[in-house]
């Protein structure tokens, strides 16, 4: 999470809320010293389903952890603050997440709580209460909206792979320069960063052209250090 804004004093906090409780349709938070730095914390994308906002017709929003409605007093508190999608605002709407946990994305580490397999977002443990509410009240494996992309972005990127060793032995350096640049464009600034990093560790062609990078010593840092990312950014079984 971002350093708080140092405009964020305790007497604009106590200012803001206090024009909050009097308008509760007065959007306060919507200060350019707020909004900035979440947005650039999460690199433009929903902290839930990593949709790049402002695409594909689903516009920012800075949304409450916890719900402005129901805790007033939260209403500019640094780390109740984060980018959201229409989708995931819409579906969360006014959920008590202090009596009905889902995951932060502020403070926990989603690798806890999820893996992707075939464009679905699963409960690693579905006794975890945490986890499954997530899933359930941010509609993360929405059809239309997000497991239909996921899906889409998984065959693009088989397709890719497959080219890149098919074609590899009769123009190495351009195939291996096209593998770097399809790893760099999946690290966590990268829109489902984790659908994207996932499928590519887990994809056999991937694996294979690895291993020929390697007895070829062509496997340098460049490739070590974007594996790195997607490994980072991925949400394995």
């Amino acid at each position: 999470m971002p350093p708080k804004p140092v405009e964020l004093t305790k007497d604009k906090q106590v200012e803001l809320t206090s024009k909050f409780k009097a308008n509760p349709k007065a959007e306060v938070w919507k200060q350019s010293w707020i909004v900035t730095p979440l947005m650039t914390m999460t690199f433009g994308k929903c902290a839930y389903s990593e949709m790049r906002l402002g695409e594909e017709g689903k516009y920012a929003q800075i949304e409450h952890f916890y719900p402005k409605s129901r805790y007033p007093n939260e209403v500019v508190e640094w780390g109740n603050l984060i980018p959201s999608c229409n989708v995931c605002n819409s579906k969360k709407s006014t959920l008590d997440t202090k009596r009905t946990p889902i995951v932060n994305p502020l403070i926990d580490n989603p690798k806890d709580f999820f893996y992707i397999k075939n464009g679905r977002l699963n409960a690693k443990d579905i006794h975890c209460v945490k986890a499954v509410n997530t899933l359930i009240y941010c509609d993360l494996n929405n059809t239309d909206q997000f497991r239909k992309k996921r899906l889409a972005i998984e065959a693009y990127l088989k397709k890719r792979l497959k080219e890149i060793v098919d074609t590899f032995p009769f123009d190495k350096d351009r195939w291996r320069n096209e593998l770097l640049i399809l790893m760099k464009e999946s690290g966590r600034t990268a829109a489902y960063s984790a659908t994207k990093s996932t499928f590519i560790l887990s994809n056999s062609d991937y694996l294979q052209f690895k291993q020929q990078l390697i007895e070829a010593n062509l496997w340098d840092k460049r490739y070590y250090e974007a594996e790195e990312e997607l490994k980072y950014c991925s949400l394995p079984i």
